[in-house]
């Protein structure tokens, strides 16, 4: 039987609970199920603190660990070099916090884009250009807001809902929305600058 290891690490892993095993933060391979069993329930760390924490570990400390115990069989890496893992405990109103944070941002991202959009439309005087539109084919004067600003809004509404490809609970499509995109980013960025500065002060587990 082949005695090969094959692990594919994450760059993250988030656990709530202090012990970190090796599941938690890699797929393991191996043809024999009893090996492959054994290294998935290996304790890779554990946090001391109660607090939501997070630490950069090294790859090679987890094949250390791993030969270890299986020092006849070769381990191969198909993931990443180091890696990060997040501690969040668990915590009874954390939905409710988490609620709570989602109607904040909501409400200063619906603020800020409408602020936006106000003020994009003052600076290019939109106004004015749907005032001289409707003078060019109805020859009158424009009394007030009417279907050219209508058609307007709702055209803005259902662009943005095509930009961002999601309406409500349901997605347009199965692409990723532009959000995600930079949220995934913005995450991979986070780690990657996380793991530099780990190395530089020497503060990752590396055995």
């Amino acid at each position: 039987m082949d005695s090969t290891i094959y692990i594919n690490v994450s760059q993250s892993a988030s656990v709530n609970r202090k012990k970190v095993y090796v599941k938690d933060v890699a797929e393991v391979f191996c043809q024999d199920k009893a090996v492959k069993s054994h290294v998935e329930s290996m304790v890779i760390t554990e946090f001391k603190s109660e607090k939501a924490f997070k630490e950069v570990c090294s790859t090679c400390f987890l094949i250390e660990q791993i030969l270890k115990y299986h020092s006849d069989c070769q381990v191969e890496n198909l993931g990443e070099a180091e890696f990060i893992v997040y501690y969040q405990p668990e915590i009874s109103h954390a939905k409710m916090k988490d609620a709570c944070k989602i109607i904040f941002v909501s409400i200063l991202a619906f603020l800020g884009a409408a602020f936006s959009i106000m003020t994009f439309n003052t600076d290019v005087t939109t106004p004015e250009l749907f005032d001289k539109i409707y003078m060019m084919f109805t020859g009158m004067e424009a009394s007030g807001p009417g279907i050219l600003q209508a058609a307007y809004s709702v055209g803005l509404f259902f662009g943005i809902i095509l930009f961002f490809n999601h309406g409500a609970r349901y997605k347009l499509t199965n692409d990723p929305t532009p959000l995600q995109v930079q949220m995934r980013q913005y995450e991979q960025s986070v780690n990657q600058t996380l793991i530099i500065d780990a190395d530089r002060n020497q503060d990752s587990i590396t055995g």
